[in-house]
């Protein structure tokens, strides 16, 4: 399998992943579902910028550094786009 297949892949998975999480941690999004979501999406976030690196993309460090930030915009739309599609609840109690 070439690299930029690979990278697909992994990407098509760790989005995949993140959706299987907001919509398991929607429905107890007030007793720290929210919470493991927003962890969850931080370390989706770190792997996202990671991957450029592991998978060797490209022949120069500023094109990686260039992957990386455009699959963590990526990422970041992915994790609230999940927020917002499985309708998790941010405000639980005015008073």
């Amino acid at each position: 399998m070439s690299r930029p297949l690979q990278g697909v892949v992994v990407v098509a998975a760790l989005v995949f992943l993140l959706f299987v999480a907001a919509f398991w941690l929607a429905p107890s999004s007030c007793e720290g579902g929210f919470g493991i979501y927003v962890v969850c999406g931080v370390v989706a976030l770190v792997v996202f910028l990671a991957i450029p690196f592991a998978l060797r993309f490209g022949n120069s460090t500023l094109v990686r550094i260039g992957w990386g930030l455009g699959l963590v915009v990526f990422g970041g739309a992915m994790w609230i786009a999940g927020l917002a599609v499985a309708n998790f609840q941010i405000l639980c109690r005015l008073f």
